[in-house]
Parts: structure tokens; sequence; C-alpha cells
């Protein structure tokens, strides 16, 4: 599920546009108006670091800076846990991509190397703690030995830290996905889509993305909500309305169908242990089931200390965390509240 999750986003940012609207957005503070995007442009290549692990879902473009060329290494990171030694990893990679242009004879390391500005884009639902900056992770040592530690830094994104507030306010398509990726319930969902339908209508790009960035949804909701009927490519690019009822009944589809095996059950407890109360276990059994089905669905074999967990739980909690199974990364994230 990572590989696919970064292929969607690999598939976003091979459209020129989608890059600018990330850089104009989200670039660091001062550099995004001294950027020419008419020179925007992909950089062809696998880099290999020195571990010889191929980078083939991370993505590189090249953009001129007052007549400079410099380059964009964007890496895309959706694990589950945060990877303490990014810094090292990063460093690896910026290494490969010079090699790659020293190699390739892209550049002449006698004129010097090209600045490169390496930016990692990481949506866990933990948020990041860990320095973006190599230096700090290296231990005390005398001052005489500073000026020979390497110094990288990268730009780090971390979606889940800004929120669906200040993304809405944002009104541009890169705010809407990152807001989309966040969502805590169906209601939620439907107006994160609202917003990024919006979005695209709205962006001066929209005819060079639009169909890109529907498509990119497409695949998003295919995974977070599977079996949800899905319209076609170009009625969604008229409106998301068809899509906020197909999540209604993707939703009701999948209580009822829980509740349908609740009332068969609840009906034979409820001839031993009366009627009432056979009506309250079986809506009870009928949102347990639903939600277990819900959860093997998207994340295959529940465990047996989260089956327990529900089979304890009261109505209104398993609600809950149906409506978090929705949309959530991974199957703990459904039961441990989100971090902001």
């Amino acid at each position: 599920m990572v590989h696919l999750h970064d292929a969607g986003y690999k598939y976003l940012f091979s459209h020129a546009d989608l890059v600018r609207e990330l850089l104009e957005v989200f670039a660091p503070p001062g550099l995004s108006e001294l950027l020419d995007y008419g020179t925007l442009r992909p950089e062809a290549g696998n880099f290999i670091t020195p571990a010889m692990k191929k980078r083939e879902d991370d993505v590189v473009w090249s953009i001129e800076l007052k007549g400079q060329r410099i380059y964009l290494y964007l890496l895309l990171e959706f694990q589950a846990s945060i990877d303490k030694g990014m810094p090292v990893r990063m460093m690896q990679y910026v290494a490969a991509l010079y090699d790659h242009l020293v190699r390739s004879k892209t550049i002449d390391p006698g004129d010097g190397l090209p600045p490169v500005l390496p930016i990692v884009i990481y949506n866990g639902d933990t948020r990041w703690k860990h320095s973006p900056e190599i230096f700090d992770l290296i231990q005390p040592h005398p001052a005489v030995l500073t000026e020979f530690q390497p110094k990288l830094k990268f730009w780090l994104l971390d979606e889940g830290r800004f929120s669906a507030e200040y993304l809405e306010g944002l009104q541009r398509v890169m705010a809407a996905i990152f807001r989309m990726e966040h969502t805590h319930d169906t209601d939620d969902a439907k107006r994160a889509i609202r917003y990024l339908g919006q979005a695209v209508a709205q962006s001066p790009f929209k005819q060079t993305i639009d169909r890109a960035v529907m498509q990119w949804m497409q695949y998003r909701l295919s995974r977070k909500m599977p079996g949800l009927p899905l319209p076609e490519l170009d009625d969604m690019l008229k409106g998301t309305e068809m899509l906020e009822t197909n999540i209604d009944q993707w939703k009701a589809k999948a209580v009822a169908e829980g509740l349908q095996i609740g009332k068969i059950e609840g009906k034979l407890e409820g001839k031993l242990e009366g009627k009432l109360e056979g009506k309250l276990e079986g809506k009870l059994e009928g949102e347990a089931r639903a939600l277990q089905h819900l959860l093997s669905r998207r994340f295959g074999a529940i465990p047996m200390d989260i089956v327990e967990r529900i089979a304890a739980a009261k109505l209104e909690q398993i609600e809950t965390w149906f409506d978090a199974a929705i949309t959530a990364p991974d199957i703990a994230s459904v039961f441990t509240p989100t971090q902001n």
C-alpha cells in the first residue's frame, strides 16, 4: 500500500503545473518569487544510492533561479512510522543525484555543482518531530571537528500539521490534495472532495491538471473506501455531487449489511433474553460486524486484540471507529486519536 500511494503522488508530480502549485504555496519563504516557472522541466533517470537501492518513486525537477538552474528533489514519504534517519537517507539521495549529473555529463564539476532543494512530503498520522538537519544527528564533538561534518538539511512538508481551516483558506489545488489526505469521517471526506473540486475549477491551470487530479482522486478513494462506486471521470469533472451521493450510499450499505447480520443474531438471543434486549444487542452486533467487515476489506486480517476491543465496546464508540476506518491510512490509526 505504501508503494501504491507513492505511485499516486508520483503521477501528480509528473505534471509541471502541479509542481508549480506545490512551490507557489509550500516552498520555503522567499523562494517562489525568484523562480522562473517557464523553465521548469522533469529530470529523467533512476538514481542509485551507495546502498544500491533504486529511488524510483521520488521525483526530480529542475528550474531556473535568476538564470541559474537548480534541482528539486521531491522525496515521497508515506510510511506509518517516522524515519529518524531521514537526513542520512536524503544526503545519500542528493549525492546520488550529483553523481548522476556528473556521470551523464549534464554538468561539468569544474563549473561548480548546482544547488539542490531536497523536499520531503510526509503524510503519516504522527507529527514529525525530528530534525531535518543531518548535523543535528551527529554526536557532540570537539569544536575542531565541526567544520568537517556534513550540513545538509531538507525542507519538510508534514501534511497533517496543516489544519483543515488553513488548507481550505489557501484555495489552491495542492492544499486541497493535502486536505483530502487527512479526513476523519464520511462527512469530512465529502467536504474535502468538494473543496478539491472547487480548487481545480478555480485554478489558472485547470485545463492542464483537471483530469490528472480527478484520476488521482479516483485512485485514492478506491483504496480509502473499497467498493465505493466511482463516477466516470467526465462526470467527476462536471462536479462532485454524484460522488458525494455515492459515499452516503456506500456507508449506508456497509452499515445495513452489518445490521442485517445483527438482527438475525439479535432475534436468536432475544428468544432467550427478551425481545428488547435482543434488539439492542442485535444493533450493537450489527455495527460491530460492519466495522470488522470494513477493516478486513481495507487492511486484511484483523489482530485478535482489536477484535476483542470491538467486542467490548459500546455502540457509540463503534460508530466513531467506523467513521475513522473509512479514511485511516492503517488499522492502528482507527483506534488512536489523531495528533494535531
